[in-house]
């Protein structure tokens, strides 16, 4: 059997798919409204504490269940244990589903992103067309397979009566900003460890720290004053011009190394930027651009394109060695990069992303789903089937995949204090999305209003011309997203 990638070829892939959702895609040929959620009584079992899982009383008498995947960053078949601490908690996980439910996985794993992704979704449709329950359960390229999955090709997941999305296994803010209705045909997060190494953080190196003085950051962000001033302020302060030629380039120390991509659609969140609400029916609503917003982007442009002191090559495994060699202070990243860190010489650490002012609640944090994987029911699979399978996935990669990855692989041999390791908690514990990023791909490849940031700060543009630019799209788009999720 095929041996499971290791940790370091899922970090290898991480870094190919960072430019996934960053530089575009090309195609080939082809808040929960509570009045409005679908009955989740499980017909086959009592209810749990919020926190327990209750199998049902389903047993599937040795059926197959064969899952269409993709290969670029699907880190979900494990096929036999190989010694590497995520791989084989994914395989012990999924070798428990499958004697739960007397069922036995299969995989048909193809490339599934950029040119390749058409291919791999003619695949399932051609089946689902077919009729011929083909596969029972697909896991895909998150940015396209969203958008692709708005029709009735695919189960609703929020009506099928095996899955639960309230329970803490799902990540609830990304499944309530894909629903409309009671519809949501895609979901994220635990049956593919791939969602943890795509949340994103603020990595510093603590020598330079040490040399400039500059104070307890892990303080800063306990007691609310880590904020993009005070971090733009210490990463200008840390920059060398170390051969005296009076710039700042390569072979000197930079105060910020960042791609132009999803480190800038991160700003978005840890400000505490609306793009969308929800109305008194629980449909999205676009917000328009705000004055939080068109501040926060003229500090961060003025910062990215004006100190100096930031390299923005947008060369994210040149980003990843640059830091690694103690060339930069600051780097933002997917946390997967951590993993890369282990024989940094340089001691580092890891903040979340700091907020728009000492005024802000809290620490919000990104995460980039739309290169990790996304889970479809076709129409022709078996409801308590899909339903029991990917509730089960979800509830033990919670128990016992997420632990592994969070205390071993990455607590345990990524980080090297414990400062470090109680900012994961604030990380992991504050992560938000909006709707406008679930389907951004409806409004045309990277011209969402989740990528506003990008294109502004990115192309130096003013961001008040361009969202007029994109407003009628923005509009036309959401009314017809909300009319395809009724």
């Amino acid at each position: 059997m095929k041996k499971t990638r290791t940790i370091s070829l899922l970090l290898s892939a991480l870094m190919v798919a960072g430019n996934l959702f960053a530089c575009g895609d090309t195609q080939s040929d082809v808040t929960t409204d509570s009045t409005n959620a679908p009955n989740r009584t499980d017909p086959d079992s009592s209810t749990g504490a919020p926190d327990e899982y209750v199998k049902p009383d389903k047993k599937f008498d040795g059926q197959n269940v064969n899952f269409l995947l993709w290969t670029e960053i699907c880190h979900f078949a494990a096929e036999e244990e190989s010694g590497d601490t995520i791989n084989d908690a994914v395989y012990a996980r999924n070798i428990k589903v499958q004697d739960m439910f007397g069922v036995t996985f299969t995989y048909d794993s193809r490339k599934g992103a950029g040119a390749e992704y058409g291919s791999w979704l003619n695949t399932l449709n051609s089946s689902i067309l077919a009729g011929d329950n083909a596969y029972q359960l697909a896991g895909g390229y998150g940015y396209r397979l969203t958008s692709d999955a708005l029709n009735d090709s695919f189960r609703n997941l929020q009506a099928n009566p095996y899955i639960d999305f309230s329970k803490p296994w799902w990540p609830a803010n990304i499944i309530d900003a894909a629903n409309i209705g009671g519809r949501t045909n895609v979901c994220f997060g635990n049956p593919d460890p791939s969602y943890y190494d795509t949340t994103y953080a603020m990595f510093f190196n603590k020598q330079i720290a040490e040399d400039i003085g500059a104070g307890d950051l892990y303080g800063m962000v306990d007691d609310g004053t880590w904020t993009i001033d005070k971090m733009f302020s210490l990463a200008i302060n840390s920059s060398r011009d170390l051969d005296g030629d009076t710039k700042i380039k390569d072979g000197d120390i930079y105060g910020y190394i960042t791609d132009k991509w999803m480190c800038y659609d991160a700003f978005i969140h840890a400000c505490d930027i609306k793009i969308t609400e929800r109305d008194k029916n629980g449909a999205p609503v676009l917000i328009g651009l705000t004055e939080r917003y068109i501040d926060a982007e003229k500090k961060i442009s003025e910062f990215m394109n004006g100190s100096g002191v930031v390299r923005t090559k947008g060369d994210q495994n040149g980003d990843l060695v640059t830091f690694g060699n103690g060339e930069a202070f600051f780097y933002p990243s997917a946390l997967g990069g951590a993993h890369s860190l282990r024989d940094m010489s340089d001691d580092f650490g890891i903040l979340p992303y700091p907020k728009y002012n000492e005024e802000q609640e809290r620490y919000i944090t990104y995460n980039a789903i739309g290169n990790s994987t996304a889970f479809v029911a076709p129409v022709t699979a078996d409801e308590a089937l899909a339903g029991c399978i990917i509730e089960a996935l979800a509830y033990y990669g919670w128990k016992d995949i997420l632990p592994e990855y969070y205390e071993r692989a990455l607590k345990g041999k990524a980080t090297r204090d414990s400062d470090s390791e109680a900012m994961l908690d604030i990380i992991f514990n504050n992560i938000e999305y909006d709707f406008t990023e679930m389907y951004s791909f409806n409004f045309g490849d990277q011209k969402a209003p989740s990528m506003m940031m990008r294109m502004a700060v990115g192309e130096n543009k003013d961001i008040s011309s361009l969202w007029a630019k994109n407003e009628n799209l923005y509009k036309e788009t959401m009314a017809s997203l909300v009319e395809a999720l009724k």
